[in-house]
Order: C-alpha cells, then structure tokens, then sequence
C-alpha cells in the first residue's frame, strides 16, 4: 500500500509543479505567520514546542496503527498521501530555470542571476558570483531542494508510514518559517540528523543511475568531509557520477570552449535527469521490499 501511495503522490506533486500549484512553503508561512513571538531567546517556546511536535508524531502513529485493520489501511493511506501531496513538490523552478538557461546561453550573467537568485540560499543571494559558481550554487539549490522535497518525506514515509511524513515535514516547515532563531536552528540540527541516511542511500542512487565507476572511482581529495552541508555532499556525488564535465565548468569550458555557451542549460538537463532516473532507482527497490512482503 504504501508503494501505491508513493507512485500517487509523485504523479500528482508532478502535475501540481508542473501548473505552479500548491507551493508548500507558502501555506506554511501563513500557518506560522502568527506563531507566539520569541521569548527568553527562544527557550520558553521550545519547552511547548517539542513536547506538541512529538506528541504530533506519536498521535499520527497511534491514529494510523488503529486504522490499519480498517479497509486495509485506506484511511492512513488516504492521510499519508494528503500530506504527501500537500507538503513536497517544487512548484515555481521550472520557469526560472529555463530563463536562467536562456539567460546563460546568450551570455547576460547579470540577467541569469536575477532570475534564479529567489531559489538560492540566503547567504548566497547578494554575492558577486562568478559564471562556474553561479551555476554550481545553482545546481546545489536543485539537488538540495529536490532531496528535501521528494526524497526525504518519501524515505521517512517508507520507514515509518504517516508517522514519518509528520515527523519530517512538521521539522522541516518549522526549520524553514518559524519566527524564533532558536527554534529554526533546533529544527535545523534535526532534519540535519534526518536526513544522514537518505542522504547517504541518494549518494549511492547517484552512482547507479549515472556513471558509477566514476562515482566509486572519485578521488580522495573531492570526497564529501563531515563538515560539509548536505547540498554540498549531494552536489559532490552527483558530481562524480555525472560525465562529460556537467558539473565541472572549468573542466568543461577548457574541453569544449565552443559549447560554453550552452553549458547552463546542458549542466542542469543531466541532473534533472539524474535526479529523475535515481527516483525510479528509490521507486524500483520499494517495489522489491513490497513483493517481499518487507514494506507494508
């Protein structure tokens, strides 16, 4: 069932991004737009906070454990897949994107960063960036985001059933809209422990939905360390399993100098399609759990 589940809401998250509808990050902001201010640095809104997030989660197992006898779980599974369709998707890249790519192809960097500047992290909006780390940030932003919204609620979902959805993205929208610092850094060194082992199961989908001996073959000195982000990790492994230099512009702009010009949208055309072909990786192997009766 869960299987199902999963193939529903990405057909659906897929359509919904495709139209621009249904942005998770703005019916989140409203709901928070009113949360209690800050008080004591913090403190005092964690002492109700945490205790109402984890009663959250545990009254989402309970409530999807009781109904799981009814109609073979259709109740959770109709929960789990609301959620799944309200709180993952990426509506409002696709057009960006393209303009960016637009942008690059006739040279105007001043016209390309204005257009995907909005999808970058904050720290990141108002620097002097050069071409190759434009695009690099550019491509992390994706592959981040894309982890975020997609990978991560569907590996807690596939772990946990309903339960997992709530705990990721309940941690996941007050990490990003909460008005307390505090609270979003607390949020923050949790979807950072969250996400360590699909991080690590996306690293690897990588290697086989791309180039795997030149994932396996990466040298030391490029390897993720344990200081970096997570987008940082996931743009290194995609960029070891990608070939013909897509996420090496200065490789490639000394290979290939006469195509430096449609570098942009080339680079991010194999990692959409990276991303694309390591889902159906995810997708395939949840089909294997499922036939052998290991994934509920």
């Amino acid at each position: 069932m869960r299987l199902l589940v999963i193939l529903l809401a990405w057909m659906l998250r897929r359509q919904l991004d495709a139209r621009g509808w249904l942005d998770p990050g703005r019916w989140q902001r409203r709901l928070l737009e009113h949360a209690p201010p800050e008080k004591d640095g913090g403190r005092g809104t964690l002492r109700w906070l945490l205790p109402l997030y984890g009663l959250l989660v545990v009254l989402t197992g309970l409530l999807s454990w009781g109904t799981s006898g009814i109609a073979g779980g259709l109740w959770a599974s109709l929960l789990a897949l609301a959620l799944l369709v309200a709180g993952t998707g990426m509506p409002g890249w696709r057009a960006p994107l393209r303009a960016y790519s637009a942008a690059w192809r006739t040279g105007d960097m001043q016209a390309a960063w204005h257009h995907v500047s909005p999808l970058l992290p904050v720290e990141q909006r108002g620097a002097a960036l050069a071409p190759e780390q434009l695009h690099l940030s550019v491509c992390g932003a994706l592959i981040q985001t894309t982890f975020e919204r997609y990978f991560l609620p569907l590996f807690w979902y596939a772990l946990l059933g309903p339960a997992g959805v709530v705990l990721i993205l309940v941690a996941l929208m007050l990490r990003d809209h909460y008005p307390s610092t505090r609270v979003r850094a607390r949020f923050g060194r949790w979807v950072h422990w969250f996400a360590v082992p699909p991080r690590w199961l996306l690293s690897f989908s990588f290697a086989l939905a791309g180039d795997f001996s030149g994932w396996s073959g990466e040298p030391r000195n490029r390897r993720p360390r344990r200081t970096d982000s997570c987008g940082e990790v996931l743009l290194i492994a995609a960029g070891s399993a990608l070939s013909s230099y897509a996420l090496d512009p200065a490789r490639f702009q000394a290979h290939d100098p006469d195509g430096w010009s449609d570098y942009g949208h080339r680079s991010l055309l194999a990692v959409r399609h990276l991303l694309n072909r390591s889902l159906l990786v995810w997708l395939a192997v949840l089909a294997v759990l499922a036939l052998m009766g290991i994934l509920p």
